[in-house]
Order: C-alpha cells, then structure tokens, then sequence
C-alpha cells in the first residue's frame, strides 16, 4: 500500500513539475500527458525501449498526420480530404504494426490526433511527445527507486 502511495505521490510531483516548465517553454501541458501515456500503454519492460518504442509511434503517428494534412491541402475536394485523413491514416497506422517498432498502435493514433489537434503543427507534437516519452521513463524509474525503498526497508526489518 505505501508503494502505490509513493508511487502516486512522485508521479503528481512530476505531473506538476511538467504543468510548470511547459508553460514556461511555450509547450502545450496536454501533449506531454498524451506522450506519457503512451509510455505507460507501450508493451515493452525496459525503460529505454519503452521511451524509444512509444516515441517511435508517436513519431509515425505524426508523420501520417502530417501526410494527410499535405495531400488534403493540395485536393479541396471533401469526400476525398475525409477518405484521405480518415481512411489512409488509419490503415497505415494499423497495417505498419507488422514492424515491431510501430507495434503499439494506440502510440500510432496518439501521435496522429495530437497533430491534427495541433492543426498540423508537428513540431509543437513531437516536441511535446517527446518530453511526454521522457516523463514516463523519469516517473518508471522513480517507481522502481520506490520499489528498492520499500524492499530494503522490508529486508531491515527482518534483520532486527
């Protein structure tokens, strides 16, 4: 119980560390949450290829975005425009889940919503997803600093 209390409460220092420097940096609070959460939801163990996997999704997920929002602007035509962004980033977010890398497709979309909130601005998206992806590993390793606490402290005890 006290682990899941530590847990949350470095999790919320972070969180609130994170609402404070991005306003500071001119980076949109929700988009470094949206990164984080795709490293939480990334299916990987170790920390570094959880950051490297979500991001690298993140990542594609910008670039079919930001694709989309291209070719859209070039054909004014709406039916196509919706087929373009809906349909052709869709499958290309899925069908690329056969490489590894891109297997967290959730990471896939999050990346590519986020662009299309940003109204394409996918700099702002891979910047915020990024320290998103980089608060996720700071937040993994302090629970599992928690965790060496808690078990040193189990193993003192049972020493005395």
């Amino acid at each position: 119980m006290i682990e899941l209390f530590l847990a949350s409460l470095f999790s919320a220092i972070i969180a609130f560390t994170w609402s404070n420097i991005s306003s500071l940096g001119g980076i949109f609070i929700w988009v470094g949450f949206a990164g984080w959460t795709s490293f939480c939801i990334t299916d990987e163990t170790d920390s570094i290829k959880k950051m490297i996997k979500s991001y690298s999704c993140n990542l594609s997920g910008i670039f079919w975005a930001t694709v989309t929002i291209y070719i859209s602007s070039l054909i004014d035509v709406p039916i196509v425009t919706n087929l373009l962004t809906c349909g052709v980033a869709t499958f290309a977010l899925i069908y690329q889940s056969r490489f590894k890398i891109f297997s967290c497709v959730p990471c896939n979309f999050i990346g590519c919503f986020i662009t299309f909130a940003l109204n394409g601005d996918f700099k702002m998206a891979a910047i915020g997803l990024l320290c998103g992806a980089i608060l996720g590993y700071i937040s993994d390793k302090t629970s599992l600093l928690v965790t060496k606490i808690k078990s040193s402290d189990s193993a003192m005890e049972k020493v005395s």
